[in-house]
């Protein structure tokens, strides 16, 4: 916490930010800029500088932007590849979703290959 902003604050203030960081590296372990982002916010707000209502409204822009962007991408991903203009595993992996899912977006099942049922074979006999 040697951030120029923590400088300013009291003891008391000073545990709650390390109570805080302890906090963000529980939550998010395996990420370093989302526990940094969620140290600052604690800065923010032990300094008097946080606006939970801007911040909030920021972040529900930002989810209606991207469920449209999702609709979006997901459409061209799945036109392009009816449309054979690129394959099933390219257009997932520029669109950063798994090849499955992909394919349930197209209303493909999980089995490509068309098996003959068991009472179809009998009478085959």
């Amino acid at each position: 916490m040697s951030q120029p902003r923590a400088r300013h604050l009291n003891s008391a203030q000073r545990a709650r930010l390390q109570r805080a960081a302890r906090d963000a590296a529980l939550l998010y372990p395996d990420n370093s800029d989302l526990q940094q982002c969620a140290i600052d916010a604690a800065l923010d707000y032990l300094n008097d500088s946080a606006d939970l209502d801007a911040d909030g409204a920021k972040w529900h822009r930002i989810r209606q932007e991207e469920r449209r962007l999702g609709a979006r991408v997901r459409q061209l991903a799945v036109m392009a590849v009816a449309d054979k203009a690129i394959s099933e595993r390219r257009a997932a992996s520029a669109i950063f979703v798994d090849r499955m899912a992909l394919r349930r977006w197209s209303g493909k099942t999980g089995h490509s290959r068309k098996t003959e049922s068991p009472r179809g074979q009998e009478s085959s006999r």
